[in-house]
């Protein structure tokens, strides 16, 4: 109340409960305190492990979740790995829509993570979906490497190198070739020019070359058994 963010906890709200896909963490109920306001969630009790085999299932994930939001007309602007949890089984879920918004047209908020901004966020431009396939490339990369494309100590340098574009970013050996592809797409510096803004959609990632021995109709599903299973130690 101090900071006068009452709106922002009642769009996070609102949002969240619009969602209802098992690649978003579930919001089941709110209450209010005396002092507080509680949201009961799903709870994920993983966490996120890499290798290749890893990094696809859980961009896998990502892209069902923005498919499910995108298609209520909500952009999520912090896709980031901290705000993507494991299941005990090593399910991915999209987690904390504090930023997430239903937008119409174009929004000209700055928010999110530097390290994950497009090019039309940082110009103040106006963005839309988009910017949520952009983090998605910059989350590959991430996934990939150990470390995102566009790192700097600076968010001024962060920002240097984001509008420097992909294509002046070294790629390590082992993402050479098809994911090196798919990352190059979904960066593009024209909104209109990534992979799953163009005709066909969130389809063209999922028939991408990377994707090319991936069963999506078992991973929708529920029935591809994740490629890490969590050491749980209880509830």
């Amino acid at each position: 109340m101090k900071s006068g963010m009452q709106q922002n906890v009642l769009n996070e709200k609102n949002v969240q409960i619009m969602c209802d896909s098992p690649f978003i963490i579930k919001l089941y109920e709110t209450y209010n305190g005396t002092q507080s306001l509680y949201f009961l969630l799903e709870p994920a009790l993983g966490g996120l492990f890499g290798k290749e085999g890893h990094a696809k299932f859980y961009v896998a994930g990502v892209v069902n979740a923005f498919e499910h939001l995108h298609g209520k007309k909500i952009i999520f602007r912090d896709l980031k790995p901290e705000n993507l949890l494991l299941t005990e089984l090593g399910h991915i879920k999209l987690t904390d829509m504090g930023l997430a918004k239903v937008v119409v047209g174009k929004t000209y908020t700055t928010c999110g993570t530097p390290d994950y901004f497009a090019p039309e966020m940082i110009a103040s431009a106006g963005h839309t979906m988009a910017v949520d396939w952009r983090s998605e490339c910059v989350l590959s990369f991430e996934l990939m490497a150990g470390h995102p494309p566009f790192e700097s100590a600076h968010p001024m340098q962060i920002y240097q190198k984001v509008n420097k574009g992909i294509t002046k970013v070294n790629f390590p050996n082992k993402m050479k070739g098809v994911v090196e592809d798919l990352v190059k797409n979904l960066c593009k510096k024209e909104p209109a020019d990534r992979l799953p803004m163009r005709k066909g959609g969130a389809g063209n990632v999922r028939k991408h070359a990377w994707f090319n021995t991936f069963e999506w109709e078992k991973y929708d599903n529920g029935n591809m058994p994740s490629p890490y299973k969590p050491q749980v130690r209880g509830a």
